[in-house]
């Protein structure tokens, strides 16, 4: 068989012609499926061209290796949910509240949900392709909320004495771990967890405590 044929065999009822939509898009966004329901060592770079309707040759045009395009998802996920966060400089309850619609965001995308959660192993392997994406992923997120919340005081609308960073590590810790119980939950095919609701109430309850009520 061709390889022409064997890509016109591969691809998913109703998915455009190879050429109508951005390669690299789709190359992305396959590529995230596929890390992300099989796995990143059990998925190769032909698995994903042939779900990409590319060759493997046109694959490694813009991607010259998996590490590189694992790499690229990563940031492309990251994009996409952190552009979800308004600028610190908006104050600390509105990225707050933000906070607790990109976890709403998330909740909708579980591709994206399911890679993150099974690639974060690689934060205890220093040598692991996806580490540098996570050291550098977990220290950013943490310094956003850390300076929202710290503008807030310098604002007056944050009390001096709030835990700028025990926050920001308590609100990440909870996004990591209801990720991994809403996944579990959607596996065994029960009631999942409604990681917005279960988001909303810590972040009340944040609100309450440290913020300056008038």
């Amino acid at each position: 068989m061709s390889n022409d044929a064997q890509v016109m065999t591969t691809r998913r009822p109703g998915r455009p012609k190879a050429g109508s939509e951005d390669k690299k898009a789709r190359i992305l966004a396959e590529a995230l499926s596929l890390f992300s329901t099989r796995g990143y060592v059990a998925t190769s770079l032909a698995d994903i061209a042939r779900a990409s309707d590319i060759s493997k040759a046109g694959l490694l045009h813009h991607y010259s290796s998996k590490d590189q395009l694992l790499a690229a998802v990563l940031d492309e996920r990251d994009r996409r949910t952190m552009s979800r966060l308004p600028d610190g400089d908006e104050g600390a309850e509105a990225a707050l509240d933000a906070w607790v619609e990109m976890v709403a965001h998330n909740q909708r995308h579980p591709d994206g949900v399911a890679l993150y959660t099974a690639m974060s192993a690689a934060v205890i392997d220093a040598s692991h392709q996806a580490h540098p994406w996570f050291r550098q992923h977990l220290m950013a997120t943490i310094e956003y909320l850390v300076g929202a919340l710290e503008r807030g005081k310098a604002a007056g609308e944050v009390l001096p004495d709030a835990p700028s960073e025990q926050i920001a590590r308590k609100l990440v810790a909870l996004s990591d771990g209801l990720q991994v119980q809403w996944l579990c939950s959607r596996a065994d095919g029960g009631h999942a967890v409604d990681m917005r609701a279960v988001t909303a109430g810590v972040v009340s309850d944040i609100k309450d405590r440290w913020l300056v009520r008038s």
